[in-house]
C-alpha cells in the first residue's frame, strides 16, 4: 500500500505542478515599448486601453478586456556610452502599462505596451540610438500609483501579471521600439548637437546662444565629427531639485556614432497639435498683478536677463522681483517655445539661455540671481519641476514658467489652494493671443465665451473640478462640451496663436502596428474624452452621443532642411506632406493652411484665401533652409 500512495503522490504533484497558472508560465508579448514626451502620454494611454468605448475595449491585435497600470521610477537605460569606455546613461520617470486577456488558451500569453514618459530629446535617443535605450525598474515592482484618472469607464489600475512584471525587473529590460516626440526628431537632434558644444565666443552669440557651453571640445552649435567620449558626451544639464538630463549624442540616420551600428529609419505618426502656454504665479508680492500678456519682445527681455533684471515691469507689471522658471535645452516643450516666441529657428531673435555660462556658479543647476531685482532664473527639468514644484510652491516672488496644455500637465497650477495663501495662479496670453479658449477673462467674474472656461479669477488655469455642468463636472468631457463652436484650441486651429508644435510617434517593424491603433484611438480622446490636443485626422460624428465631429488639424508648419552651425546636413531634405511621412525640422517654421483637396507640398507661402493670419519672415519663421 505504502508504495502504491507513493505513485499516487507523484502524480498528484504532477498534476499540480501542470495546474500553474498560464500568465505566470508564460512569456509575455511586448507590441511596442514607448520613451518620450509627457504631453500625449495620458491620451496614448486611453487610447491603449479602450481603443473603441467601454464596451469594445483594447487596440487592433489585442484580446479584450485589456487592463491597466501607472507608477512612477522606472527607467530608461541608454548603453551606448559603454561602447567607448563610459557608464549606461539613466533617465527616470512614470510609466504605463496596458495588457491584454490574451492567457486563455493553451500557449497563449498576454500582449502589452508600455509608455515611460521622459524628455522628447531623451526618447528620439533612445529610439534612434543603436542598440536602443531598454527599460527597467530597479528595487521592485511599484504598486499600482493611479497617476492617471480619467479613464472613460472609471476604473483604476491593476497590478500586472508576474509575466510583465518579470520583463522590467529583468538585468536588461526591454527595448524601446517607438519614440513619442513634441518635435521632429531632427530638431531633436539639433538640440543635442546645440548643448554637446562650446559657448559662442562673442556678442551677438551670447544673446543667440548658438552653442550652450556644456561640452569645450565640439565648436559653438556643431555636431561632434570625432566620435570619442570626450566629444559624444557632456557633463549633464541638472537642476536645483537634482533631476539630471544627459547630454548624448545620436544620429538619425546613417549609423550610430557610439556603435557604429546602422540607423534603422522610423516611420513619423503625428497625433495632434498643443499650445505651451505661460503660467504666472501671482500675488507673492504683487509684481504680476496687472499682467494678463506678455509679448516675444517682453519674454527674451526677461529670460535674456541681460541688465534688465527679473522684475514685473518687464512684463508690465509690478516694480518687485519676480523668478523665472526655464526647462531643460533637451525638452520638446523648451524647444516649441524657443522657436516660437525667443531665438527662432533663424536665430534672429534671443534666447532663453542668453548669457549662461553652465561651468560658473549657479548657472548648472541654474539658480542664477538676476543682476537687478534679486529674482532668479531657476532651471526645472519636467514639467512638473517648473509648474509643480516651481511656480505653483514659489513662497518669495510672483514667477512665471510655461507648460504644454492639458489637464495633467496644469493640474497644480489649476489648484489655486496650491499656491500662496491669498494668490493664485493664472494662464497668459502670447502676443494678445488666448492660448486655449477664444477669448481671455481679463477680470474676476469677467464675461466667459466658452462654456467651459472657468472665470472665477483673472486667466484662471482649466482643472478638472470646474468643467461645465454639461458634462457633469468631470471628465469624460468632450471638446464641443468645453468650447463654443465645438473646437478645441480655436486660436490654435485658426493659425493666430504661433506657439505649439505636433505631437508625434516614431516607429518601425511589428511596434509600428500597434503605435498607429493607439495614435488614431487617442486622437478621438482628445476630442470626446479629454481634449488635451487637437487631432490631426478628422474625429467622426457620434448621433448618439450628440458629438459632431472634429475635421482635424488643417494646418502645419513649413518644413525646412535641419543643419548644424557648421552647415552639415541634419537628416532628410524637407517633407511637408504629413500624410506621406513628413521629413526635415519643422520646429517654430511658418505656419500654413492645409486647404481641403491640395496636399501640403502644393501650398504657397502666401496663401491668402483662407483669411489666416502668417508669421512673417520677419518674426523668425522659417520658409526656406538656412544654416544656424
Amino acid at each position: 500500500m505504502s508504495r502504491i500512495r507513493s505513485l499516487f503522490a507523484v502524480c498528484m504533484l504532477i498534476a499540480i505542478g501542470a495546474m500553474v497558472p498560464l500568465a505566470e508560465a508564460q512569456v509575455a508579448t511586448a507590441k511596442a515599448i514607448i520613451a518620450g514626451s509627457s504631453a500625449i502620454w495620458q491620451s496614448a494611454a486611453l487610447g491603449a486601453y479602450n481603443s473603441s468605448g467601454v464596451t469594445a475595449k483594447c487596440i487592433a491585435g489585442f484580446t479584450s478586456p485589456c487592463f491597466h497600470y501607472t507608477a512612477k521610477n522606472f527607467q530608461v537605460n541608454d548603453t551606448r556610452p559603454t561602447f567607448k569606455g563610459g557608464t549606461t546613461a539613466v533617465d527616470k520617470n512614470s510609466i504605463w502599462i496596458v495588457w491584454d486577456s490574451h492567457t486563455t488558451t493553451a500557449g497563449a500569453s498576454p500582449n502589452f505596451i508600455a509608455y515611460i514618459k521622459v524628455d522628447s530629446v531623451v526618447g528620439d535617443r533612445c529610439y534612434y540610438g543603436q542598440p536602443r535605450c531598454n527599460v527597467t525598474v530597479v528595487g521592485g515592482f511599484p504598486a499600482p500609483g493611479n497617476l492617471i484618472t480619467v479613464w472613460p469607464d472609471g476604473s483604476t489600475d491593476s497590478t500586472p501579471p508576474a509575466n510583465i512584471q518579470s520583463k522590467f525587473t529583468a538585468t536588461t529590460g526591454p527595448l524601446v521600439s517607438a519614440a513619442a516626440t513634441d518635435v521632429r526628431a531632427e530638431d531633436g537632434a539639433f538640440a543635442m548637437c546645440r548643448a554637446n558644444s562650446k559657448l559662442p565666443t562673442a556678442s551677438p552669440g551670447n544673446a543667440t546662444q548658438k552653442g550652450l557651453g556644456y561640452n569645450s571640445n565640439n565648436a559653438a552649435g556643431t555636431c561632434p565629427t570625432t566620435n570619442d567620449l570626450a566629444h559624444l558626451t557632456a557633463g549633464d544639464i541638472t537642476d536645483v531639485l537634482g533631476s539630471t538630463a544627459h547630454i548624448l549624442d545620436f544620429n538619425v540616420s546613417g549609423t550610430d556614432p557610439f556603435s557604429g551600428h546602422a540607423i534603422v529609419a522610423g516611420t513619423t505618426v503625428p497625433a495632434g497639435a498643443a499650445p505651451v502656454i505661460p503660467i504666472a504665479h501671482v500675488g507673492v508680492n504683487g509684481a504680476l498683478n496687472n499682467v494678463t500678456d506678455v509679448s516675444d519682445a517682453q519674454l527674451q527681455a526677461l529670460f535674456a536677463n541681460s541688465g534688465t533684471g527679473c522684475k514685473g515691469t518687464t512684463l508690465g507689471g509690478g516694480a518687485g522681483s519676480i523668478d523665472v522658471y526655464i526647462r531643460e535645452p533637451l525638452s520638446g516643450t523648451y524647444n516649441t517655445i524657443e522657436y516660437n516666441a525667443f531665438v527662432y529657428p533663424d536665430f534672429s531673435g534671443t534666447s532663453q539661455e542668453a548669457f549662461l555660462d553652465p561651468t560658473l556658479p549657479n548657472n548648472n543647476p541654474l539658480n542664477h540671481t538676476c543682476p537687478a531685482g534679486g529674482g532668479k532664473r531657476i532651471r526645472g527639468i519636467g514639467t512638473g519641476n517648473v509648474i509643480d514644484n516651481g511656480t505653483v510652491k514659489d513662497t518669495t516672488f510672483d514667477s512665471i514658467a510655461y507648460t504644454f496644455a492639458g489637464w495633467g500637465n496644469w493640474k497644480q497650477a489649476s489648484d489655486l489652494g496650491t499656491c500662496t495663501a491669498g494668490s493664485g495662479c493664472r494662464y497668459l496670453t502670447l502676443n494678445g493671443v488666448d492660448g486655449i479658449f477664444h477669448q481671455y477673462v481679463s477680470s474676476p467674474g469677467g464675461t466667459a465665451l466658452d462654456p467651459g472656461q472657468p472665470n472665477t479669477t483673472v486667466g484662471q488655469v482649466p482643472a478638472s473640478d470646474n468643467l461645465p455642468a454639461a458634462c457633469g463636472g468631470n471628465f469624460p468631457c468632450r471638446e464641443d462640451q468645453i468650447w463654443k463652436g465645438g473646437l478645441s484650441y480655436p486660436n490654435l486651429r485658426s493659425g493666430q496663436y504661433r506657439a505649439w508644435s505636433i505631437l508625434r510617434l516614431i516607429s518601425d517593424g511589428a511596434a509600428l502596428a500597434s503605435v498607429k491603433s493607439m495614435v488614431i484611438a487617442s486622437q478621438a480622446y482628445s476630442a470626446v474624452n479629454t481634449p488635451d490636443f487637437v487631432p490631426i485626422v478628422a474625429v467622426v460624428a457620434n448621433a448618439s452621443t450628440g458629438f459632431k465631429g472634429d475635421p482635424g488639424l488643417q494646418l502645419l508648419r513649413s518644413h525646412y532642411q535641419q543643419v548644424d552651425n557648421a552647415g552639415t546636413l541634419i537628416g532628410p531634405a524637407p517633407v511637408n506632406d504629413s500624410t506621406t511621412g513628413d521629413k526635415g525640422g519643422d520646429v517654430g517654421g511658418c505656419i500654413e493652411h492645409f486647404l481641403p483637396g491640395i496636399t501640403a507640398n502644393q501650398i504657397a507661402e502666401s496663401d491668402s484665401t483662407t483669411g489666416l493670419i502668417h508669421n512673417a519672415p520677419g518674426n523668425g519663421c522659417h520658409f526656406a533652409p538656412t544654416s544656424h
